[in-house]
């Protein structure tokens, strides 16, 4: 701003002076053929003149310079800003490039975490299984079915066919009409598909006398199967008594260490494997 003024000033003083000059310069007509010297002050203002111009192109070079001089510091700073502005977006890529990362790895961090946990509870409550599992597979079961004539696969009864596909060791039925060997680990004595007190004899007898023979035929029946009892075998007394209470059930645990009863095909199925749970314990002690 000032070196515009400044311009503008000396090329007033330029124009001011040429204006001087001219006036006092004598006009080639008016001027004596003889004596055409110059006058003293025309000499000085050309000096001045000279001096002016000289200094109005000095300046005109400096401002010049100057101009050149911003121009390249206007460049050089928007190199500066440039370059400044790229490694910011530069640091700022990589920042965000890192915390995805971060954020990315502890993601993936959890979900291993929470999958492994997951993962981990479910092989545990697998191997559980499969040692239950196990277990059934290496108990023997024999069932007995206390019948008078010969048996026959037709007779088998369903209890005996559902423990048969349950995945035991082995599962037999024995014959009780020819002489028997107890070899299972669990032993099942089935009252309720074989017949205590027959039709025709419920005619001829009163309540309590049936009782009493139902009573006296289960004691017999389990005297013939303890009698051949393994040491560590589990006996089941697979009754349906009604509302009667068999004394010879009560009386077991003086002749059976472990022993159980069942009354309905479900409960002698979930008696029948925990007996095994029981049988394969006492075998490893």
């Amino acid at each position: 701003m000032h070196l515009s003024n400044l311009l503008n000033l000396t090329q007033f003083w330029l124009i001011k002076v040429s204006l001087v000059i001219a006036q006092a310069t004598p006009s080639p007509t008016n001027a004596p053929k003889s004596s055409p010297t110059p006058s003293t002050d025309v000499e000085l203002l050309k000096t001045q003149l000279q001096f002016l111009q000289d200094a109005n192109t000095r300046l005109n070079n400096s401002f010049g310079s100057f101009v050149s001089a911003i121009n390249l510091s206007f460049v050089v700073f928007g190199l500066i800003f440039a370059i400044v502005g790229a490694v910011s977006v530069y640091l700022f890529n990589q920042s965000l490039k890192e915390a995805r990362q971060m954020v990315r790895e502890e993601v993936e961090r959890r979900v291993q975490i929470s999958v492994s946990e997951v993962v981990g509870q479910q092989v545990n409550n697998l191997k559980q299984i499969l040692d239950r599992e196990e277990v059934l597979g290496n108990i023997s079961i024999d069932y007995i079915l206390p019948q008078d004539q010969a048996l026959i696969v037709d007779d088998y009864p369903e209890e005996y066919q559902l423990l048969a596909e349950r995945g035991f060791k082995t599962t037999r039925i024995l014959d009780a009409s020819k002489r028997f060997k107890i070899i299972g680990n669990v032993v099942v004595l089935d009252l309720v598909n074989y017949q205590l007190v027959k039709d025709s004899e419920r005619g001829s007898l009163k309540e309590a006398e049936i009782s009493q023979l139902i009573e006296q035929r289960v004691d017999d029946k389990i005297k013939e199967v303890v009698k051949s009892l393994s040491n560590k075998a589990v006996l089941i007394v697979y009754i349906r008594p009604g509302k009667q209470r068999i004394n010879a059930i009560d009386e077991l645990s003086q002749k059976v260490r472990y022993y159980a009863s069942a009354n309905t095909p479900v409960n002698l199925m979930g008696t029948v494997v925990d007996s095994a749970y029981v049988a394969d314990a006492w075998n490893k002690v």
